[in-house]
Formats: C-alpha cells, sequence, structure tokens
C-alpha cells in the first residue's frame, strides 16, 4: 500500500532529522578534533623543544578552545536552529490551515511576532490550541534559552527579569544547562550540553507530530509520527 506523504510532514521532520544529525557529529567530532590536536601539540612540544611555560600556554589555549568555545558555540546554534524551525513550522502549519475553504482572514493578518500570531491563528482558525500541548512549555523555555544567546550572549543579564529567568531555567535543566557565573569562568556564558539539545530536539519532533495530526495530517504520513 502506498501512502502519500504530506509536504509539510516532509519538510519538518527532514529539518529535524538535520538537527539531529548534526548533534552527533558534534558528539563525535569535538572529541577527536580535540584529541588530535592535544598530539599535535605534544609532537609539536618534543620536536621543537618547547619549555614548560610555553608548552603551558599552548595547552591553556586548547582548554579554552576545546571546553569552552566550541562546546557552547556548538549548543547555541542547535538552540537557535531549533528555535527557528519551531517558528517557520508552526507558521506553516498556520498557513496550511489557511489554506482552507471559507478562512475569511489569513496568519499573516494577525498582530503579534511569529509564534504568537501562528498560535493565535491555529486557535482562532483551526480550533488547535498549541499551548495545551504537553511540549509547549519547554517549547518556551527554548524560546527563552534563544533570546538569552541572542540578545544576551548567552550572559545572566542586568535586569531583575532577565536575573530571574536565567536562575529558573538553570534550575529546571540542571545539569545540562550551567550558570553563567561559576567560579573560574572567565567569560560568563551559560553553558549547555548537547545532551538537552537532543532533547529539546525530542520535544520539538514530538510536538509536530501532534499538531501536524490536529490540523489534518494523516498519522501514517508522519514519519517517526506516533
Amino acid at each position: 500500500m502506498k501512502f502519500h506523504i504530506d509536504p509539510l510532514a516532509i519538510t519538518t521532520f527532514r529539518r529535524l532529522a538535520g538537527v539531529r544529525a548534526f548533534i552527533e557529529l558534534l558528539y563525535q567530532s569535538i572529541p577527536e578534533i580535540e584529541c588530535r590536536e592535544r598530539e599535535a601539540l605534544s609532537r609539536l612540544a618534543r620536536e621543537q623543544g618547547l619549555d614548560f611555560g610555553e608548552y603551558s600556554v599552548e595547552a591553556q589555549l586548547l582548554d579554552e578552545r576545546f571546553r569552552h568555545w566550541m562546546p557552547r558555540l556548538s549548543a547555541y546554534s542547535i538552540i537557535m536552529l531549533l528555535h527557528s524551525i519551531v517558528e517557520t513550522q508552526l507558521f506553516a502549519c498556520a498557513q496550511r490551515v489557511g489554506s482552507g475553504e471559507g478562512q475569511a482572514f489569513q496568519v499573516r493578518d494577525m498582530r503579534g511576532g511569529v509564534l504568537e500570531s501562528a498560535t493565535l491563528y491555529l486557535r482562532n482558525a483551526g480550533g488547535v490550541d498549541v499551548t495545551a500541548d504537553p511540549a509547549w512549555p519547554r517549547l518556551k523555555d527554548l524560546h527563552e534559552l534563544r533570546n538569552i544567546i541572542v540578545h544576551r550572549g548567552g550572559t545572566r543579564g542586568q535586569s531583575p527579569e532577565h536575573q530571574k529567568t536565567f536562575k529558573r531555567l538553570v534550575e529546571t535543566y540542571a545539569p545540562g544547562l550551567s550558570s553563567a557565573d561559576q567560579p573560574g569562568w572567565s567569560y560568563g556564558e551559560m553553558w549547555v550540553s548537547l545532551r538537552l539539545c537532543a532533547q529539546f530536539a525530542g520535544d520539538v519532533e514530538g510536538f509536530f507530530s501532534r499538531i501536524l495530526k490536529a490540523i489534518g495530517v494523516r498519522a501514517e504520513a508522519i514519519p517517526g509520527g506516533s
């Protein structure tokens, strides 16, 4: 038996599959590259007779690159990618509802940002309340993490509201999310684990499996749907 796979489902889940593949690549490649770099440094030290001070400086630079910047920037990239998929595909779901017969207004007629307008349109025109989905609170936290990364460089921020949000997220997602102001951390950016990124990817995938069904995409047409 052949099934028609909806283009909206294909686009949504292929994008998420790409993010999952990216996470797996980072899991494997960062330790491998670090190992190669440290072996190269040891070889250089032997061949050129680097003294302890010179070797220590180079080793510290590797620590900063592979223990601070690469893990942070990799995870930050994943968070922003996932948030972009949520916005883009939720808006596409609202457009799908708006393409049906008898719709007096379209999602572009709604006020507010992308998430807000898509959410309101799906509720008003499609009868689908995405905020009632079990994954919605975590998607809202994904949105907050994205804002911390994009608008505050991954730091706690100055306002009491920003600091309260930061504290709540760290308490909620520890140990996958760590505070930016731990002793010895020079730059102050929060640390997000790739494991937590993978969990958020699963949240987004489950969310769209349910939302696509709710707007009329057949269950068997959703790759990996439940």
